[in-house]
């Protein structure tokens, strides 16, 4: 085989360069996980969050989480609240119980009696408490303290290598990132993160 390749330098050159470039396109990856220091604040978002106007929404109100519950849900749908550890790497869930949807009460507003009305009150926005969460203070601005971003997908297509080493699922990942750096966050769905993944804020030191 040797002797094959010596007398073939073409032949051995196209094999060997595209070996070649994968090692120098995986030293190149590893670069900023050795000089950018690692996140330093823990992270929350949610997962299965679609926010409608008339169901859960969650908020960060004077740097504190607020779960609000505007009473007219239409469909069973609750969201999920994380936490990411920034030493250990794990991903926590903040649990916390959705009250029931209540029934619109109706009253007979009519004064003849003979076609009655009724009319639906919409049932008060309710704050759901958040027990793993009293006490802390978040920051949701989009960039934390010590420069990382939260977003969803990878940025492998803005190089060459990335269509070639990464599949489609990868671009639904959540990641932390800085300066090149990129922490993949565990997928804790089993569906990987995609547009109903929403971005809570940082947890800072009160």
């Amino acid at each position: 085989m040797r002797t094959f390749l010596r007398e073939n330098p073409t032949i051995a050159f196209g094999l060997g360069l595209p070996l070649l470039l994968v090692v120098l396109f995986l030293l190149i990856s590893r670069i900023p996980s050795l000089l950018v220091a690692p996140p330093q604040y823990d992270l929350l978002f949610a997962t299965e969050y679609y926010n409608y106007q008339n169901g859960v929404q969650i908020s960060v109100i004077n740097r504190s989480v607020q779960v609000i519950d505007q009473g007219n849900r239409l469909n069973p749908q609750k969201p999920r609240i994380w936490r990411y550890n920034a030493k250990t790497g794990a991903v926590q869930e903040i649990a916390f119980i959705l009250p029931p949807r209540p029934v619109p009460s109706r009253q007979n507003n009519s004064s003849d009696g003979n076609k009655p009305t009724t009319t639906d009150e919409m049932p008060a926005p309710r704050v759901i408490t958040l027990p793993d969460l009293e006490g802390v203070t978040v920051d949701s601005s989009s960039i934390a303290p010590d420069g990382y971003q939260f977003s969803i997908g990878s940025d492998t297509s803005r190089n060459v290598f990335g269509g070639l080493f990464y599949s489609s699922r990868y671009r639904n990942e959540a990641v932390l990132s800085k300066n090149g750096r990129r922490i993949r966050l565990p997928d804790m769905t089993g569906r990987y993160y995609r547009g109903n993944t929403h971005f809570i804020g940082w947890i800072i030191p009160s």
